[in-house]
């Protein structure tokens, strides 16, 4: 059997002595009220009665700024859902405009490889007739007034 300090103190029976213990009580006074009531004490009064509970303009005031915050997050969510529509808008024609540069690549690769530099020869000298150019049929000609000349008519013999 073991002893523990709360075994020492145990006591058999069903009826234990209480300690009493006398608890002063405190005296009520009455309470206090001012015999003169001075402009201060009425103001604080006032201020004091006000502030008890919610008034009409403050709930009015409330309840305008609740209905003020629920349209500006109405708002805010339709401008949000535009803005996502427009962007997968942009995405879906970035995507368009990628594949039709990559088959104006294409389409571009097929017109280059189309004719070789002998097909062209051979179409211009045996279905159009064209024939190189001799010495002596070649003329140049200084233009004093820009990159190009327009000819209007025969250029002059002196200038060759």
């Amino acid at each position: 059997m073991s002893t523990r300090p709360s075994d020492l103190y145990y006591v058999e029976g069903s009826v234990v002595r209480k300690r009493e213990t006398a608890v002063p009580r405190r005296r009520e006074e009455p309470q206090r009220v001012p015999k003169r009531r001075s402009k201060t004490y009425k103001k604080a009064a006032r201020k004091a009665e006000n502030s008890k509970g919610f008034d009409l303009r403050y709930t009015l005031l409330l309840s305008v700024m609740f209905i003020v915050m629920i349209v500006s997050c109405v708002i805010m969510l339709t401008v949000q859902g535009a803005v996502e529509t427009k962007e997968r808008n942009i995405e879906s024609l970035q995507e368009e405009l990628q594949s039709l540069q990559v088959d104006n690549a294409a389409y571009e690769n097929s017109l280059n490889n189309m004719y070789s530099l002998e097909d062209i020869y051979d179409i211009a000298t045996g279905e159009l007739g064209m024939v190189y150019s001799r010495n002596g049929q070649i003329r140049y000609y200084d233009s004093e007034q820009g990159d190009y000349v327009k000819q209007y008519g025969d250029v002059p013999k002196s200038s060759y």
